[in-house]
Order: structure tokens, then C-alpha cells, then sequence
């Protein structure tokens, strides 16, 4: 199984991604080539859900981490953030 789907195969191979609203050549927005966009009709994307034709296709392929543990959403959890005081991470940097 590919984590690639047959659209974006062609693509990669074409160097050459098609614009899903107008047919337009899509080009990459910035260096880092990790979202296209069409110069044609302003449509843009981020790489990974090309040629996925909606995102519940995209969820399938890539479930959360929430859905693969089988937990429920809990909101009162939600937002809570934890900090770490040990310094056991820069251990060696100021010894």
C-alpha cells in the first residue's frame, strides 16, 4: 500500500500537478514545495491532499491519533497545557 494515491503518482512522474477547479498547471507556492497553488484561478492545496477528492477520503487515509487509540474527545482536557521544568533536556549544555 502506497501512501501516495494514483493521481499524485502521475504527477510526480509528469512533474506537472492539474488544477482540480479550472485544469490549469498548479505550480508550488514557496521553496519549501509543500503546498501548490494555481496561477490560473487563485486555487490552492497543501501537497498532501492532492488528488484526494474531499477530505473525509484524506481522513480515511491519515486517521488522527485520537481515532487510532480509540479515545473520545474529552473537553475538559481541552486546552490544558504541560510544562516540563526537569532539565534534562540541556543536560551537558551548562555543566
Amino acid at each position: 500500500m502506497s501512501i501516495f494515491n494514483d493521481k499524485m503518482l502521475k504527477a510526480m512522474g509528469a512533474h506537472k500537478y492539474i488544477c482540480n477547479e479550472c485544469g490549469g498547471v498548479m505550480e508550488f507556492e514557496d521553496e519549501w514545495e509543500d503546498s501548490l497553488v494555481c496561477p490560473s484561478c487563485g486555487n490552492s492545496m497543501d501537497l498532501d491532499m492532492y488528488g484526494f477528492a474531499d477530505e473525509d477520503e484524506y481522513n480515511a487515509l491519515y486517521p488522527s491519533r485520537e481515532e487510532v487509540l480509540g479515545e473520545e474527545d474529552d473537553e475538559d482536557n481541552e486546552g490544558e497545557t504541560y510544562i516540563d521544568e526537569s532539565k534534562e533536556y540541556f543536560r551537558g549544555f551548562d555543566d
